[in-house]
């Protein structure tokens, strides 16, 4: 009598759901990160993210039942978005001395990689800092600090700044760059980002000026 060769189908049925779950997934995540970085919080919604993905309606809600959760996979996988893009900025860039404007430009837009539009303030900001307030998300925002500030460090080191680079006043221009975008929303200036790039240019100016290991004070 012929031994019986056991029915492989129903493990293989199983792995290919399983694969397709997690494609699923992944696939909403991202487009969760996508909507939160390019319209704000309001637009991280189950339904929008089902449309957004390419999966059927009810999938965001099967696999992430609440708001909450949806919302933390958003901002987990923006900020590797936002990570990995400002890692890749400023690696593209070339290395030559460049003014302390451009050189603020380019930091303010490899801190608010991919996506640097006027709107940043409303959109990016401050919601990046309501994260910040909120327990679950906190370890998330504190997470991405230290690779941030690489970035910016590796920013100066390509334009010639290599003083401020070097020492811990870049932490105070990753700090600058974040106050004068809220300072220009609330002064209601007409353009944020044109006001933070004079402001982070004129700190980069007084240090320039100070010299390596001087107190300006």
């Amino acid at each position: 009598m012929a031994e019986e060769v056991p029915d492989r189908a129903p493990a293989r049925s199983r792995t290919v759901r399983q694969k397709r779950s997690g494609q699923r997934q992944e696939a909403m995540r991202e487009a969760a990160a996508r909507l939160l970085i390019e319209h704000g919080p309001a637009a991280v919604t189950h339904r929008r993210v089902a449309a957004e993905a390419g999966v059927p309606a009810g999938s965001a809600a099967y696999y992430f039942p609440s708001i909450e959760e949806l919302y933390a996979e958003a901002v987990r996988t923006a900020e590797g978005m936002r990570t990995t893009a400002a890692q890749a900025f400023a690696e593209d860039l070339t290395t030559r001395r460049r003014s302390s404007t451009t050189t603020a430009r380019l930091l303010i837009e490899a801190l608010y990689a991919p996506r640097l539009e006027p709107d940043v303030v409303t959109v990016r900001l401050e919601p990046m800092l309501d994260a910040s307030r909120t327990p679950g998300l906190l370890e998330i925002m504190r997470g991405s600090w230290p690779s941030l500030v690489e970035v910016l460090r590796t920013v100066l080191r390509k334009c010639g700044y290599d003083a401020v680079a070097d020492t811990d006043d870049v932490l105070l221009v990753r700090l600058l760059i974040d106050a004068a975008l809220l300072h220009a929303e609330v002064q209601g200036s007409a353009d944020a980002v044109e006001h933070a790039v004079r402001t982070v240019a004129r700190l980069l100016d007084l240090a320039s000026a100070a010299g390596p290991g001087t107190d300006p004070a």
